[in-house]
């Protein structure tokens, strides 16, 4: 590889000196406009080198005048030096203000020695016309030397598709494999959280068998009670362990004597007791090992449901794209920076994203939007950069990601009260945008009020923000947090979601509600209600319901509440008469909306606050 990159340096090298040669062969009107041009554009490309002056002086002497050889000598180093300057006092030179330098500085030559041979008007246009087709040659030049440039390196320096990088590895690769270990973890896991619970029969059996074991063995008229009446003992022991598993008292077991004449009876109810207990405690602990092994087991199979979606390939279009590429390298130098290992991915949704490393060409400090605008204009479409990306690019090189600019912009605005007499309120919630373009909204109410609320939900609320800035989707993130919550809820303490997810390039609303009040949404003044019967996270593993679906178009709301809102506006049916007061409120601004729905609130409470209240309205409008 190292010989074939010395070679190619070789071979251009030589391709520009012949260049050269041929910018002196080519005269019009007795000037020779290309000399200057194809200088300038190399000065821009740093493609100067002793073999690039060879060749342009060679031309030059051979197939130009003495006169116009001595002028454009000149002209050459002038524009040098000005090019130069430029790109130290301004860290960038564009294919445009190297263009305008040359042909300014080719016009201004021609003007100056009409000074000295006198004025004529002819010359004077002509020498006008040369600056301008100078100005025009450069930029064109510098553009197509560029292109080719990068079009033959990529093409000598092609790999199989198969080696270009990739974001995710292939489905049938290791990632797959993993998936179905996991997965293969999941299935046992629920095999044995599936354990049989006995019956009350069998109960009766395991117990009556401890007791005699322990007290009848060693009583010494056992072989008289037991003698030919085994069936009707057994029947009269059986009695008395029913009534022990009913939670009869023992002094009720006593007082019927179910097994007459036995001067163990007073301990054998006694040793009943004791075992019927323990079995009990013993069957709570299996009880709740089974349910953690079924949620571990939910757990693992989220799990690999995730890498299955982690194991989807996204594909590399750099052997379909090599001229965006090379635009994208061009324009990216137009504007003093310089991209490296520039690829391009196109995700399952069909929506690309261009990865690069970048840094400033010359030194100093270049805005990222720069960048931005470079990427766009070879791209021709909106695009936005990663989240964290950097708002300066300096010398030092960053890795930056670029996706498809998004449809929609979402806005929301909160308003909260806490419970009167209660300075923490036991709501949260979560607003952010994941890189995928879709804007996430989480509300949580944790049961009560007050701090240990507020800790429950703002667990609710966090595993959620992780899991969904992790990557996980969206199913697999509410199976995650709800199975986690069961784990955790050894205090019987629970919480409500509604967890909103809004497509930004589509306007896609998917609302999944566990355990929520109803929310809302505005489509003009049409106002829709969404309900969801199912019990608070932590409350089942299994107890998630499918999410309610819509799509929002420009201007459209989703209002999001607590419980706190809705119970006591001592109303027939509260869901109906918030709806009517979002249809009257009569405004396009999020803030205002829910700030005068709680104010509408608090008239029906009397002012007070008897539950923690918030209220989230999110709106959409077009880009």
């Amino acid at each position: 590889m190292e010989m074939k990159n010395k070679c190619m340096e070789a071979a251009g090298k030589v391709g520009y000196a012949l260049l050269g040669v041929l910018s002196g062969m080519i005269s019009v009107m007795g000037y020779y406009p290309f000399v200057p041009a194809f200088f300038a554009s190399c000065c821009l490309d740093q493609r100067r080198n002793l073999l690039l002056y060879i060749g342009m002086f060679t031309g030059m002497g051979f197939f130009m005048p003495l006169g116009a050889t001595v002028k454009y000598l000149f002209v050459v180093l002038v524009l040098g030096i000005a090019i130069r300057f430029y790109r130290w006092a301004n860290r960038r030179c564009s294919g445009w203000t190297a263009g305008l330098i040359a042909g300014l500085v080719v016009a201004a030559m021609n003007c100056s020695g009409m000074l000295f041979t006198g004025l004529d008007k002819r010359e004077l246009i002509l020498g006008i016309l040369e600056g301008m087709s100078v100005f025009g040659i450069t930029v064109i030049l510098h553009y197509l030397l560029h292109m080719c440039s990068e079009l033959v390196e990529s093409r000598v320096l092609e790999k199989p598709e198969e080696e270009l990088p990739q974001l995710r590895r292939p489905a049938g690769g290791r990632m797959h494999a993993f998936a179905e270990a996991v997965d293969g973890l999941s299935v046992a896991f629920a095999a044995m959280g599936q354990r049989t619970q006995m019956s009350g029969h069998e109960s009766v059996a395991v117990l009556e068998r401890e007791i005699t074991t322990k007290l009848c063995a060693g009583c010494s008229g056992c072989t008289v009670c037991w003698n030919e009446k085994t069936n009707v003992l057994s029947a009269k022991i059986q009695r008395m362990l029913r009534a022990v598993m009913e939670h009869s008292t023992k002094e009720e077991i006593l007082n019927r004597n179910y097994v007459e004449d036995c001067p163990l009876y007073s301990g054998m109810v006694e040793e009943a007791i004791r075992a019927f207990s323990r079995m009990e405690l013993n069957e709570a602990w299996y009880k709740r090992l089974r349910e953690n092994r079924l949620v571990i087991a939910e757990q693992l199979d989220a799990m690999a449901g995730m890498l299955q979606e982690f194991g989807m390939e996204e594909k590399c279009l750099d052997a379909k794209s090599r001229m965006l590429l090379a635009r994208i390298r061009f324009e990216v130098k137009e504007r003093g920076l310089e991209a490296e290992e520039v690829h391009i991915y196109e995700d399952t949704e069909k929506r690309r994203c261009i990865r690069a490393v970048v840094r400033s060409k010359w030194g100093g400090g270049i805005p990222a939007k720069n960048y931005l605008k470079a990427l766009e204009r070879a791209t021709g479409q909106a695009l936005r950069l990663q989240k964290d990306a950097r708002s300066i690019l300096t010398q030092e090189k960053t890795a930056i990601t670029a996706y498809e600019d998004t449809c929609f912009y979402a806005m929301s605005a909160v308003s909260a009260k806490p419970k009167d007499g209660v300075s923490i309120s036991g709501d949260n919630f979560s607003l952010f945008t994941s890189e995928d373009g879709k804007y996430h909204i989480c509300l949580s109410d944790g049961m009560g009020s007050g701090p240990e609320a507020n800790r429950e939900s703002d667990m609710v609320v966090e595993l959620m923000e992780k899991f969904m800035e992790a990557g996980f989707p969206r199913e697999t993130a509410i199976r995650m947090m709800n199975s986690t919550m069961v784990l955790k809820g050894e205090n019987a303490s629970f919480s409500t979601m509604d967890f909103a997810v809004l497509d930004l390039y589509t306007g896609e609303l998917e609302l999944t509600k566990i355990g929520a009040a109803a929310s809302f949404i505005r489509h003009r003044q049409k106002v829709s209600c969404v309900v969801n019967d199912s019990l608070p996270a932590g409350a089942d593993a299994k107890e998630i319901q499918e999410p309610a679906r819509s799509k929002l178009s420009n201007g459209d709301f989703l209002v999001m509440v607590t419980d706190g809102v809705l119970e006591y506006l001592h109303v027939r049916n509260p869901e109906e008469k918030i709806a009517e007061m979002i249809s009257e409120i009569r405004t396009d601004n999020a803030g205002a909306l829910a700030q005068t729905l709680m104010e509408r609130v608090m008239l029906f409470t009397g002012g007070h606050a008897l539950d923690d209240m918030t209220i989230i309205v999110t709106g959409i409008w077009e880009k």
